[in-house]
């Protein structure tokens, strides 16, 4: 035990158990130190009401790890291995997890399950808390405590890897009852599996302990590293191959593919974290043709826990195969788009659409006809069949009529630099629509041109807000933010690490100096000018809020006074009561409060 004095004062603190969630350290403290209401902890812990409460992504780790003098871990710690980031890190990209922590160690998680593409995976995004008596009756006896253990909370997870038994869901937190809470184990609240899920073969079983255990073992691999998603589509094919489920030109058996993934998952469906998976063949054909097609960004890792489980086999083979796939396409050298830059879609398309482009791969990997005589065959434009082709990742041959093949690699080559559509047009005399043609027909060109849009983007908003704090480093985020909105809400969204890490704190205004230059005139007559614009322009704004260009425009000198503020006290302060002050029913404001 430890004491912090500083907040906790005679109250110790406890120690890490095994395995032992964030959740269940802080719910352990509410039951030790007797507290009456949940938010008394949460307010000792984490300094907000409800911060922490989260039981799967919590909110207000920075200020936890503060609070307890980092006696349980940074901040980057706590949350890379004491919550459910531990087992979504795995399949994420460094810049990815890099915002989530960030958004972890805020005061709100607001909207990050949607950047990670859990909300959109078709899987449950409540993570229910999972325990067993047994489990519960052997910590007691060790630890003298029933607590959560973060191995039993990963998706995908049903059986005990210590005691080989069903774990059980709780009906508290995830349900949304009692969800600001704090809670450990308890029998009473420990809900039974349905009819159908009790009624699992011991084959079933044993598939769903199989699961458990290679979920473990990919999440706690050692070295720690990131899973390349690229290197996983090879290992998928080459497994293919190995069953004879790949054509003789290395096209996909799709029809016997999906048949014999539907009759792998066909067991675990009765559990309902698994109902996302196909019941029927034809499900299995829309669910199957983006995952060995390409590797995707957003995929939801149980999908890839289940696919290696049903081509490759235990946590071993799979180790071997994945380091022996070392070398990737020049594709997979590029790093893959964030979640926070694209919207995340569900990993299946439309089921008639997503019909209509397996009967075209059909058609050419199978059919071995050209694209232009599928399409004519499916009825369909050649130039959908081009789009359908490129995101399926199927080479097709090309006859050129206007776009020859030096003009075309010349294009792509200035495209995958991120150069805009419009430019691209005018570089070389083409229309737009042949370029956007040229982007969605180019296997992996559109995903290679997003992205070195997003470093341009990035580029520009972290110099952007840099060159904001340099002159203003005295006045806090809150005001900065509204020289320029744009680029802070840019970063805010796509790069909140880099933004938390060079945003400064509020500090007092230093006493100005004597110089040359009477401030103190020049505060007097801005302040008064800020004053008239406001009174002027608020009365006309509707609904629409008062922004700082808005007195830009009203008042020119005030932009070249931009970078000198902090010496600009009441100026500031008049600023700032017109951005935030509301319209009163005569149409006036009181500036002077």
């Amino acid at each position: 035990m430890n004491t912090i004095n500083d907040f906790f004062g005679n109250s110790a603190l406890l120690s890490w158990l095994p395995d032992e969630t964030l959740f269940s350290l802080a719910s352990r403290h509410h039951y030790y130190w007797g507290r009456r209401l949940s938010r008394h902890t949460n307010l000792l812990l984490f300094g907000r009401p409800n911060g922490g409460s989260q039981h799967d992504l919590p909110s207000c780790i920075d200020e936890f790890s503060k609070r307890t003098k980092e006696h349980f871990g940074t901040a980057v710690t706590i949350c890379k291995e004491r919550t459910l980031l531990c087992y979504y890190s795995r399949f994420m990209q460094e810049t990815e997890i890099e915002n989530a922590i960030a958004t972890m160690r805020s005061t709100t998680v607001a909207h990050l399950k949607l950047r990670l593409g859990i909300l959109t995976s078709r899987f449950r995004a409540n993570h229910p808390l999972k325990a067993f008596p047994a489990c519960m009756k052997s910590d007691r006896e060790s630890y003298g405590w029933a607590y959560w253990h973060l191995q039993h909370q990963y998706p995908g997870v049903w059986i005990c890897p210590i005691h080989v038994v069903p774990l059980l869901e709780s009906d508290l937190k995830a349900s949304g009852v009692e969800r600001f809470f704090w809670h450990l184990p308890d029998e009473s609240h420990l809900r039974s599996w349905t009819k159908e899920a009790s009624a699992l073969c011991d084959s079933a079983m044993e598939h769903l302990a199989r699961l458990a255990n290679l979920t473990i073992q990919t999440v706690h691999q050692e070295p720690s590293a990131q899973i390349d998603l690229t290197r996983l589509h090879p290992i998928y094919r080459l497994a293919l191959g190995e069953r004879n489920l790949l054509t003789k030109n290395g096209g996909l058996q799709l029809t016997n593919i999906a048949n014999e993934f539907k009759n792998h998952v066909e067991s675990i469906r009765a559990l309902p974290e698994f109902m996302a998976f196909p019941a029927t063949d034809q499900e299995a054909r829309s669910q199957l043709t983006r995952q060995l097609r390409m590797a995707r960004a957003g995929t939801h890792p149980l999908r890839h826990i289940v696919m290696i489980d049903w081509l490759v086999g235990n946590f071993g083979s799979f180790s071997a195969r994945y380091n022996e796939n070392a070398v990737a396409s020049e594709l997979s050298k590029r790093p893959m788009l964030s979640a926070s830059v694209l919207p995340f879609e569900s990993t299946e398309p439309p089921p008639s659409q997503d019909v209509r482009k397996l009967e075209l791969a059909k058609l050419i990997q199978e059919g071995g006809k050209s694209i232009r005589a599928a399409a004519i065959e499916m009825h369909i434009d050649t130039a959908t069949a081009l789009v359908w082709a490129a995101q399926l990742g199927i080479e097709v041959s090309r006859r050129p009529k206007k776009l020859k093949e030096q003009l075309r690699r010349d294009l792509v080559e200035q495209l995958k630099l991120g150069v805009g559509k419009d430019i691209a047009a005018k570089n070389f005399q083409i229309s737009i629509v042949t370029v956007t043609h040229v982007l969605r027909t180019e296997i992996g060109l559109h995903a290679q041109w997003q992205y070195a849009r997003f470093q341009a983007a990035q580029h520009a908003a972290r110099e952007a807000w840099a060159t904001l704090i340099k002159g203003n480093e005295e006045l806090g985020v809150k005001f900065i933010r509204h020289l320029d909105p744009r680029s802070y809400a840019w970063l805010y969204r796509n790069d909140r690490a880099w933004l938390a890490e060079h945003s400064p704190a509020r500090r007092v205004v230093a006493d100005q100096h004597n110089t040359s230059v009477r401030w103190d005139l020049r505060d007097i007559e801005l302040c008064a000018a800020v004053e008239r614009a406001a009174l002027a322009l608020l009365p006309t704004m509707g609904r629409h809020k008062l922004m700082m260009w808005h007195l830009y425009q009203a008042i020119p000198e005030l932009k070249a006074k931009q970078s000198a503020l902090k010496q600009l006290p009441l100026t500031l302060r008049a600023i700032k009561v017109a951005l935030h002050h509301p319209v009163s029913a005569n149409n006036q404001i009181d500036l002077a409060n």
